[in-house]
C-alpha cells in the first residue's frame, strides 16, 4: 500500500518513516515519502519521526548520522537511529512517538481554547446565549429533565 493510500485509510497520529543506514535506495524512497508527506501539510499537522535503522552494521554504514539529521530536520520532523536487531533505541522510538502524539494534542488543544475565549467574549457569542435564553423561556424547557448521559440515571 502506498503512503497516500495508508494516510487516506487509516488517518494516523504519527508517521514513522524507516530508512536503512547502509542502502543509499531505502534513503531515496524515504526522502521521497518524506516529500509527499511535507507538501500535504502532513509534517507540520502530525507527528513524524525519520529512523536510520541498521545503527549496528557499522562496516556497511553508507548513509551517516549527519544526512539523516539532515533530512529529518529539513522536513521539520524527529530522527533516531535505531537497530532493531539488538533492540538498540527501539523503546526510545515508541515512547518517543506516543510523546511526540500527546505533545500535539496538547498544543492544538490550547490552540482551540485560545479560539474559544476569542470567540466567547465577542457580540456573536453575547447575541448567541440571549437568543438562547429566549428561546428557553419561549419554549418553557423542563430545567429538571432527566439527562441521557448517563445511563444509569432514569
Amino acid at each position: 500500500m502506498n503512503v497516500e493510500n495508508s494516510i487516506a485509510t487509516y488517518e494516523p497520529h504519527a508517521c514513522i518513516v524507516v530508512y536503512s543506514v547502509v542502502s543509499k535506495g531505502s534513503l531515496k524512497v524515504a526522502e521521497e515519502i518524506l516529500n509527499y508527506l511535507w507538501q500535504e501539510n502532513y509534517t507540520r499537522e502530525k507527528t513524524v519521526i525519520v529512523v536510520g535503522n541498521k545503527a549496528d552494521l557499522m562496516r556497511a554504514r553508507c548513509i551517516t548520522t549527519e544526512e539523516g539529521k539532515q533530512l529529518a530536520c529539513s522536513r521539520e520532523c524527529k530522527f533516531i537511529e535505531t537497530s532493531s536487531g539488538i533492540q538498540h533505541n527501539v523503546d526510545e522510538l515508541l515512547v518517543g512517538v506516543l510523546k511526540q502524539i500527546r505533545l500535539r494534542e496538547t498544543r492544538d488543544k490550547k490552540k482551540q481554547n485560545q479560539r474559544k475565549t476569542a470567540i466567547h467574549g465577542s457580540k456573536t457569542s453575547l447575541s448567541l446565549h440571549i437568543a438562547k435564553e429566549i428561546l428557553q423561556k419561549m419554549c418553557l424547557l423542563d430545567s429538571k429533565s432527566k439527562s441521557c448521559g448517563n445511563l444509569h440515571v432514569l
